[in-house]
């Protein structure tokens, strides 16, 4: 069973969680039949914290309608938002690709390739800056262990 995934979240939705959570508490589920045991923020109508889809979708209309937000923009919506606004700006693939819960990240390379069209002229400028040295790159200590010793 998926137990969940740790996805980035902006300071600014962090701080509106928090003060939710402050203000209303959190949902405690304890194990049981459709449930998994943990503080949530959202539970269903059964008191469960496993949200369907359609309750989503119908939780997310009203709150779209409370905000008084006209444009038609869906949870789904959100998520290729989220894959599209990170894979344009160079966040890797396989990182993606484990937030969206991608088994492979070919699905996400194939579904948002789209988005990323100017890598190849982003990688040539990084290049020339560096072996120009207008630019540093500071790699990860784990890079050493792939470079074969000499």
């Amino acid at each position: 069973m998926d137990e969940g995934r740790a996805v980035p979240l902006p300071a600014s939705i962090a701080a509106k969680v928090k003060k939710h959570v402050r203000v209303y508490g959190t949902f405690r589920v304890e194990e049981g039949s459709n449930r998994l045991r943990g503080d949530d923020v959202f539970s269903d109508v059964g008191r469960t914290n496993i949200l369907m889809c359609s309750l989503v979708d119908r939780l997310w209309r009203g709150a779209r309608k409370a905000a008084g937000i006209t444009r038609k923009i869906t949870p789904h919506w959100l998520r290729h938002f989220f894959a599209s606004a990170g894979l344009s700006e160079g966040v890797p693939v396989s990182d993606m690709a484990e937030w969206l819960g991608h088994r492979d990240p070919r699905i996400t390379f194939e579904t948002y390739a789209h988005v990323m069209p100017d890598a190849p002229e982003r990688l040539r400028n990084l290049m020339d800056a560096v072996f120009t040295r207008e630019a540093e790159l500071t790699l990860p200590l784990e890079f050493d262990a792939l470079v074969p010793a000499a």
